[in-house]
Formats: C-alpha cells, sequence, structure tokens
C-alpha cells in the first residue's frame, strides 16, 4: 500500500550516527519495506562523524543543501567533496566518514541504503583507521 510520511510526523534519530540529525523516512517500520530504506540527513555545523562500514547496506546519498561535505574513503582516507547537486555511492564494505567544516550551516541531503530494511539494519560497524 502506499504512504506519505510527512517529516513533521517523524521522529529524528541522534542514536545512530552521533553527532548528525536523521529522520528514517522509508523504512521496514514506517512502510514494511524489506529491501532499501530513505533518510533525511542534517549534519550540523562542525561534525564529524565516526569511520565505519556497513555489512548489510550499499549507501547512496544527495547533496540537497548547505557547504561543501567531505568523506573520507577507505583506510587511506582518500577525499571525495559533495557540494549541492552531487552524489556519491559507497558500496557496503568501504570505510567511511563524513565532514561538515562549516562553523555556521549544516549540510541537508537525503541518504538511503540498498539491501536492507533500515539503518540499523546496515551492519554499521565502527573502526580505528
Amino acid at each position: 500500500m502506499a504512504k506519505v510520511l510527512s517529516v513533521k510526523n517523524l521522529p529524528v534519530d541522534q542514536k545512530y550516527e552521533p553527532g548528525f540529525n536523521l529522520t528514517f523516512g522509508i523504512t521496514d517500520d514506517t512502510t514494511g519495506i524489506e529491501t532499501a530504506t530513505l533518510v533525511r540527513t542534517n549534519f550540523p555545523p562542525d561534525t564529524v562523524s565516526k569511520p565505519h562500514y556497513h555489512e548489510n547496506g550499499d549507501l547512496m546519498w544527495y547533496h540537497m543543501s548547505g557547504p561543501k561535505a567531505i568523506w573520507n574513503i577507505g583506510k587511506e582516507k582518500i577525499e571525495h567533496v559533495t557540494e549541492p547537486g552531487d552524489f556519491i555511492y559507497i558500496p557496503r564494505g568501504e570505510i567511511h566518514n563524513t565532514v561538515n567544516n562549516s562553523k555556521t550551516e549544516s549540510v541537508e541531503g537525503i541518504g538511503g541504503y540498498g539491501g536492507c530494511a533500515n539503518p540499523y539494519k546496515s551492519g554499521k560497524i565502527f573502526v580505528e583507521i
């Protein structure tokens, strides 16, 4: 059955990615989907996520607004930069973290995982690199 979900009626999750504000839109909890998920993301000013990878989900993300975001990919921490209008794809198993260096602006985006029904089922594993 089709569903419309308003961000106004969904809670903000701050546990899945400490320091970031995430609104889980399309998940198994909200729609019953089993194969993908869609999340609204807000990376507040001056935030950095912990390096991690996902065992069970391929990450897809679209940069909607705000300053540039830095994505450090792999053990080598190869820097990729996104800005509004850019997409980034990170396959499952690839170590990454995200940085918002702006002191005043949030980075806004839409992200999702292919292959799992919600972010908590993506098999997120934190690593030290």
